[in-house]
């Protein structure tokens, strides 16, 4: 498939999400209300939105994960993609172009947008967030902001979109002080669970990975 041909096919699978993803998610560890619900919540939830990166790296399509740095936050140490919280008078667009720039210094103007993924709620730091897929036709160069990240893992897409990637095992939610049995995916070594492993099981899903 080439890649102007998946960019495209991406995009339209994107734009029919609630027909093309109607299996469970595997990835989800724990029942979360949805989005609306903690919207009216008392207080509500807090407004955020991420990017899904696409981009070619020799060649391939590929995405990006931030490493957390560690520390007491509710997400410290965990991969996730790039995004935060909304600014005042802010879109959730808005919000996912400018973290992503701030967080690994890849220029707004650079992103194109494909679509968006499902709307979710995340109740250990009480946060919606709303998922934007994107993609950079230049081989991006990454200046990652060491206060926000630790690292950064580039991962192919062609190795996401295999069957049979998603694992299982006791996870501790340190919030709840309890530990779930969660779906996840191996990201060169690391446990990639939760919000952003949800995100990238629709992702798969949207092509037919369902486990």
């Amino acid at each position: 498939m080439s890649t102007d041909v998946f960019i495209d096919e991406l995009s339209r699978r994107l734009s029919q999400l609630d027909s093309l993803a109607t299996k469970p998610n595997s990835i989800i560890g724990y029942p979360r209300p949805s989005a609306d619900q903690a919207r009216a919540q008392q207080p509500p939830a807090k407004e955020s939105a991420v990017l899904f990166p696409i981009f070619k790296r020799f060649g391939q399509w590929h995405t990006v994960f931030i490493k957390r740095p560690s520390g007491d936050g509710v997400h410290s140490d965990q991969l996730s993609f790039p995004g935060g919280r909304l600014e005042l008078n802010e879109t959730h667009k808005q919000a996912a172009l400018r973290e992503t720039h701030e967080e690994i210094g890849v220029a707004v103007a650079n992103w194109q947008l494909l679509g968006e993924l499902s709307t979710l709620y995340i109740p250990p730091s009480h946060f919606v967030v709303q998922p934007f897929v994107a993609c950079c036709f230049e081989e991006p160069v990454f200046h990652p902001n060491p206060a926000e990240v630790d690292r950064l893992i580039e991962f192919p897409l062609e190795a996401l979109l295999q069957p049979g990637l998603v694992k299982r095992k006791p996870i501790l939610v340190k919030t709840f002080n309890r530990t779930f049995d969660s779906g996840y995916f191996d990201i060169d070594g690391h446990v990639l669970w939760g919000a952003t492993a949800i995100m990238v099981q629709e992702f798969r899903s949207l092509f037919d990975f369902h486990d």
